[in-house]
């Protein structure tokens, strides 16, 4: 279950945190989702080191460049949708309202790369695959299983994205208007509109990571007990538990316990 040998146009691949302290996120992460690490080599500076689970890639910490660190930028997951072509979806989102804040560059023979800005401002990657796909283990306890923009505006958010990489809009008719969107019938990732919540306007757009979990409580005592923190209070929805959580470090990421992890 979950095991992917490739992605299709539009469809979130890969997640990876950015972080101040490289082997202490290694260290938190390692011990809260059982994830070994491989180091891959980045040249001069420091590597760039893949979470394992079952011997598959499922995500990956690296250590924020001085450049990110110079602009105050604190840590954070990213997210990151794979693309048949990197130069020519950037083109597509500029056309429509977007901005990049990085261009297509190549990354070694893993693939091809670009961080884009949406026009509610939030920031995503695409991924043009070479050698490397992105996941190879996604929905499973312990992965990467879903990709939610937090933002203001959602309408405005899901006419872009449709338009950009053709996904299946699905709005629920229920407050606070939910936004499912998908790849070719399959749920890729959903839109929630923090302002239908009445959430304070400093909190920014961003695209939040999921990371499914075996026993939400269990994780959750984890959690603290290794020096993170709960953010909110947990919820419970349709599809399990979830609760966003800070890292030592400051990241946020969700935890959620599936009752029914899909494929």
């Amino acid at each position: 279950m979950g095991i992917r040998e490739r992605y299709e146009h539009g469809v979130f691949c890969w997640v990876d945190l950015a972080t101040n302290d490289q082997a202490a996120a290694k260290q938190f992460y390692g011990e809260l989702l059982s994830w070994d690490f491989i180091d891959v080599p980045m040249g001069e500076g420091p590597p760039y080191s893949m979470a394992v689970k079952n011997q598959k890639h499922v995500a990956a910490i690296f250590t924020q460049p001085d450049a990110m660190q110079q602009q105050q930028i604190p840590p954070h997951w990213q997210s990151y949708i794979n693309v048949d072509d990197v130069d020519a979806t950037v083109e597509i989102w500029q056309q429509h309202g977007g901005t990049v804040i990085m261009p297509g560059f190549d990354v070694l023979d893993s693939g091809r790369m670009a961080t884009v800005k949406d026009p509610t401002n939030a920031v995503v990657s695409l991924w043009q695959a070479k050698t490397n796909i992105g996941a190879q283990l996604v929905n499973e306890a312990s992965t990467f299983c879903w990709a939610e923009l937090q933002t203001r505006g959602s309408e405005q958010a899901a006419a872009f994205y449709q338009t950009v990489f053709g996904w299946e809009i699905d709005i629920d008719e229920k407050p606070p208007n939910y936004v499912r969107c998908s790849v070719n019938g399959k749920l890729n990732c959903g839109i929630f509109d923090l302002d239908k919540i009445n959430l304070p306007p400093a909190i920014p757009s961003v695209w939040s990571v999921y990371f499914n979990v075996a026993d939400f409580d269990a994780t959750l005592a984890k959690v603290t007990a290794l020096g993170g923190k709960a953010v909110i209070d947990p919820v419970t929805i349709d599809q399990g538990r979830f609760v966003t959580i800070a890292d030592p470090q400051g990241a946020t990421v969700a935890l959620i316990e599936l009752n029914n992890p899909d494929d």
